[in-house]
């Protein structure tokens, strides 16, 4: 896209670069496997300097969290991902309501440089979704106390095992498809697009009409011919570099036209923010991208020039690097499987007895906990518990209080 909008505008200098560009990504789509990583490409003291830079503090500690971790990205197939189902599929619906991923297996993951030790580990492979986390070694990570957490898994009943196999860091899978039609039950409709997976849009996708997305396409072209150049750079080690630039506020306001466009002939559409137009700085940005053997290695941007004064001795550069024909996204084996419906059964089992190890409160163990108000049910809801769900474990004995301290654990 962006090298077609140049070819309508540009230089013979800048069409090179921007064929040049294109290419190094379209390449990357010949691959059967793909890897991002998006990184802080900076030093804890960089990062420190930089919050002094932009009168917004980073501690020392925070500033060496950020610059150690690493969060990836990774989807594989068994032909070239630009040839597979997924990838041409025009409705992102017909993905997310289904858990159909045609072929292609995708893979998260958040590890530290230092060590090398994945924090967290997510794959979706056919229907099923892995997850792997080192809990304490997350916890710590926010400064928490794990001597709770380690009281909290003691206590849990023989049927809580895969709970337990969470917090001991081992493998555990979960039926995507079950997971929806949970979702579907418990918000008491059976129309596409209520899985619990896909809150942006209020439980369903926007409906993409193939016309309005060839339309945006073009009026996308459009923008960039308009404001964006490309320029090669040199060398950065054995990688070629392009730098792509824009001005800010012309960019972002024909961007944000060209949404609002497709938002007004799409149903389900989320509201389009185009009121702060007054708050994009009137400057030029622009970002570095190294390109190596004809694809795409690496995108590398500098958060200092989004700052209301940029400090040119201070730099907190991020890097979103590429890797292709990287290792394929596999499911792990010896993954215990997660019943959410038994294991919503009992946590209310066990709250119903005051086996979580909560305060018995004035009424004494084992009693119904006080109704939630209207108020109360709001709460849960932001905190992405819906109403069915918030009003059984409520009447299985669980408080307002206990929701909230089991939300991440209810919510799957």
């Amino acid at each position: 896209m962006l090298a077609a909008g140049l070819t309508a505008c540009g230089t013979a200098k800048q069409l090179s670069a921007g064929e040049k560009l294109s290419g190094a990504f379209e390449k990357l789509g010949d691959a059967k496997s793909l890897s991002f990583q998006l990184s802080a490409d900076a030093t804890a003291e960089q990062i420190v300097a930089f919050g002094k830079a932009v009168d917004d503090p980073i501690e020392q500690k925070d500033a060496e969290l950020l610059s150690d971790l690493t969060l990836s990205m990774s989807m594989s197939a068994d032909k070239p991902l630009k040839d597979t189902e997924a990838f041409k599929a025009y409705r992102a619906d017909q993905l997310n309501d289904t858990f159909d991923l045609k072929g292609v297996a995708i893979g998260y993951s958040l590890t530290s440089k230092k060590s090398g030790k994945a924090l967290a580990d997510i794959r979706l492979v056919g229907d099923k979704m892995y997850v792997q986390a080192d809990v304490k070694g997350i916890a710590k990570l926010g400064g928490e106390d794990t001597a709770e957490m380690d009281r909290f898994v003691s206590a849990l009943p023989a049927e809580a095992g895969p709970i337990k196999d969470v917090f001991a860091g081992k493998w555990i899978s979960l039926d995507l498809k079950k997971l929806n039609e949970l979702g579907k039950k418990q918000q008491g409709s059976g129309a596409a697009g209520a899985n619990p997976l896909n809150p942006m849009f209020g439980g369903g996708m926007p409906d993409l009409d193939p016309a309005e997305l060839q339309r945006f396409g073009k009026t996308i072209k459009s923008v960039l011919s308009k404001n964006v150049t490309v320029e090669e750079k040199g060398k950065s080690g054995d990688a070629d570099v392009i730098q792509v630039s824009a001005p800010a506020r012309p960019l972002v306001e024909g961007l944000l036209k060209a949404v609002e466009k497709l938002a007004s002939g799409t149903t389900g559409f989320p509201p389009v923010p185009s009121e702060d137009m007054s708050k994009v700085p009137d400057r030029k940005f622009s970002a570095d991208v190294l390109i190596k053997n004809g694809k795409a290695q690496a995108v590398t941007l500098d958060l200092m020039q989004f700052a209301d004064k940029p400090d040119a001795s201070a730099h907190f550069p991020l890097r979103l690097g590429f890797a292709a024909d990287a290792p394929a996204v596999a499911a792990p084996t010896g993954a215990t499987e997660l019943d959410l419906a038994q294991l919503e059964k009992t946590f209310a089992e066990l709250a119903s007895t005051d086996g979580l190890g909560g305060s018995d409160g004035e009424d004494g163990p084992g009693t119904p906990a006080t109704p939630l108000t209207e108020e109360q049910y709001t709460k849960l809801a932001a905190a992405g518990i819906d109403r069915a769900q918030a009003k059984s474990m409520n009447e299985a004995g669980l408080s307002f209080e206990e929701i909230i301290e089991l939300k991440d654990i209810i919510k799957g």
